[in-house]
C-alpha cells in the first residue's frame, strides 16, 4: 500500500486529525481523492458542489482584452501567440459591415462566424493564435476579451 510522503492540502477541505507521519493509502482511498479533485495543469483543485448537488461551473478570470482594427477593405488578421482558456469576441457597435471569426483556418465571407456591429461569440480556445478576422470594411474593430 503506497505511503503520503508530501500531504497535499486542501483550504477548503480540512483534515481533522492533522496528517502526521507517513499514513498509508488505499487503493480505494486513491479513487475517491482523484473524485473530488481537478488539475488545471499548475495545481490540484477542489471540485464543489451547491448544497443540491449540482457541479458548480465558473468562467475564470480576465487575464488581458486584444482590440484589434481593421486595415482597409477585405483585410484579414490572425490573434497572436498569448495562451487562453476562453474568449470573449466583440464588435464594435460603430463597425459597418461583418467581420468574420474562424477557429483554426483562415476567415472569409461566408467562411466561419459573422459578427454585425455590437455582435459578440465566446469560444474556448487553448490560444489567440488559432483566431483568424475577415474584415469586410475598413475601420472596423473588435475587442477580444480572454482567460487564462
Amino acid at each position: 500500500m503506497p505511503e503520503i510522503l508530501i500531504p497535499l492540502t486542501f483550504d477548503d477541505l480540512p483534515v481533522k486529525p492533522p496528517l502526521v507521519g507517513r499514513p498509508r493509502v488505499s487503493e480505494d482511498l486513491q479513487q475517491t481523492v482523484a473524485l473530488l479533485v481537478g488539475w488545471d495543469k499548475s495545481t490540484r483543485r477542489l471540485v464543489s458542489v451547491s448544497p443540491t448537488g449540482v457541479l458548480h461551473i465558473v468562467s475564470a478570470p480576465v487575464k488581458g482584452i486584444v482590440n484589434l482594427l481593421s486595415a482597409g477593405d477585405g483585410t484579414t488578421q490572425q490573434g497572436s501567440d498569448i495562451d487562453t482558456s476562453e474568449v470573449l469576441i466583440r464588435a464594435d457597435k460603430g463597425n459597418e459591415g461583418d467581420v468574420w471569426v474562424n477557429v483554426g483556418a483562415a476567415a472569409a465571407v461566408d467562411v466561419g462566424y459573422p459578427l454585425d456591429a455590437a455582435e459578440w461569440v465566446n469560444f474556448s480556445v487553448n490560444n489567440l493564435h488559432s483566431l483568424h478576422f475577415y474584415f469586410e470594411k475598413a475601420g472596423a474593430r473588435v475587442s477580444i476579451i480572454y482567460t487564462r
